[in-house]
């Protein structure tokens, strides 16, 4: 797997910033890639299987790298159902727990566990991020073939920080006259597009379901 380390000096060698006096500070491009890999995340997660959740007042702290529930077990092997909202509806707290809802960040029983049974939640995760902009040693969890993603998101976010830089030029301000000719506009923007762009190439088709499938005993 990638190191935080080596996914930078990508990073720079596609900015072609690997010069002595670099344009952009290891500040900066790190700000740029906790970004991509929070995007990326949304749409390719990692998938954390029966994390075991701790209770905390009435409700169970959700990891921090939660992204969405994707099963609760309590005890494990016995699933529950997500509590649906509908309007008129009336709920009611039982002896063993058979339906869950989250909020605000954390996750919520209709019930108490039996004595000894653990919350088990798989859900889809964020993928890691370094600590810290020096933290190279951090080992991602991005697959090898989609680092080119967050390099292209790295990048559109760097041209967009210059297409600022040169907008507070004289030529480009407010009152100088109606200017369209700065060339990172189109860039910054293009280079976004393909990220969108390949992000959707990878994404394959899914199923709407009509009805709410049961679980087998």
């Amino acid at each position: 797997m990638t190191t935080w380390a080596q996914l930078l000096l990508d990073i720079r060698t596609d900015l072609q910033d690997t010069s002595s006096n670099p344009k952009w500070s290891d500040q900066a491009l790190y700000v740029f890639a906790k970004d991509a890999i929070r995007d990326y995340s949304l749409y390719f997660p990692r998938r954390i299987s029966r994390h075991p959740l701790v209770l905390s007042g009435d409700g169970y702290e959700l990891p921090a790298d939660f992204i969405s529930a994707v099963d609760v077990e309590c005890p494990k092997d016995r699933f529950l159902e997500v509590r649906r909202t509908r309007p008129g509806n009336r709920y009611f707290s039982t002896g063993q727990p058979t339906i869950y809802y989250i909020y605000g960040g954390r996750l919520y029983l209709n019930g108490a566990p039996l004595d000894g049974a653990e919350v088990l939640l798989t859900y889809d995760a964020r993928h890691v991020v370094p600590a810290a902009p020096d933290d190279g040693t951090t080992i991602l969890t991005i697959p090898e073939l989609d680092e080119e993603l967050i390099r292209l998101y790295v990048k559109a976010k760097a041209t967009e920080q210059l297409r600022t830089q040169q907008a507070s030029l004289d030529r480009f301000k407010p009152g100088s006259g109606k200017r369209d000719d700065n060339p990172l506009f189109q860039e910054a923007g293009a280079v976004m597009q393909e990220y969108r762009t390949k992000i959707a190439e990878r994404m394959t088709g899914g199923t709407i379901t009509l009805w709410r499938p049961g679980r087998l005993p």
